[in-house]
């Protein structure tokens, strides 16, 4: 059966397409399965001379091949006619916007920590809002991976070394929130037991 013909495809520039899947499929993947969860971590490591410093730098770095990335995927759906009609192109688009909201988030956060001393809402919502996000984009690698799957760009083996690595990632981001939720609710209760005695 004969394929349609479809005026919305930019047909001489398909050959760009292998390339553009595969370099948009690496930047994306370790952007969001490596980068930015190792620097949403790195920030917890105690006693580290300049933490702050060195987690905002990582997650700019993990800034850039995500920006990098989203143009390659852009361009990509733009000649295939795949921007914006599903659902892998739809949730990238508003996770990396939701994340260019995060380091005025952070800023916010480190500002008022920096006057208290203490972490507060702002701290909770950079953290969670942050690490959701992180979780969201992982997801969407895996949407992304289903819809090149028809690809001649497609590798298997890049697959399955994304879901290894990517499910790690998500793993450690799902433990890393359970124990800050267990931790704070440990610390509001004994600031509650301090303040009634």
């Amino acid at each position: 059966m004969a394929t349609q013909f479809n005026p919305n495809i930019i047909y001489a520039d398909l050959p760009k397409v292998p390339s553009l899947a595969k370099a948009h499929g690496i930047l994306m993947g370790i952007a969001f399965a490596v980068i930015l969860p190792l620097g949403s971590l790195l920030v917890r490591v105690p006693n580290v001379k300049y933490g702050v410093w060195i987690h905002a730098g990582w997650q700019l770095v993990g800034w850039v091949f995500m920006i990098a990335g989203l143009v390659m995927g852009i361009r990509m759906g733009h000649i295939l006619d795949r921007l914006h009609n599903n659902a892998h192109t739809i949730l990238g688009t508003i996770v990396v916007v939701a994340l260019l909201i995060q380091p005025f988030l952070g800023y916010i956060h480190h500002r008022r920590f920096m006057k208290t001393q203490r972490k507060g809402v702002w701290t909770r919502i950079h953290v969670y809002y942050g690490r959701v996000l992180l979780i969201l984009g992982i997801i969407n690698g895996g949407l992304g991976l289903k819809l090149a799957s028809d690809s001649p760009a497609y590798s298997r083996a890049g697959g399955i070394a994304y879901s290894v690595v990517a499910g790690l990632a998500g793993l450690v981001l799902l433990l890393a929130m359970v124990l800050a939720f267990k931790q704070s609710g440990r610390s509001e209760k004994s600031e509650r037991d301090t303040s009634t005695s």
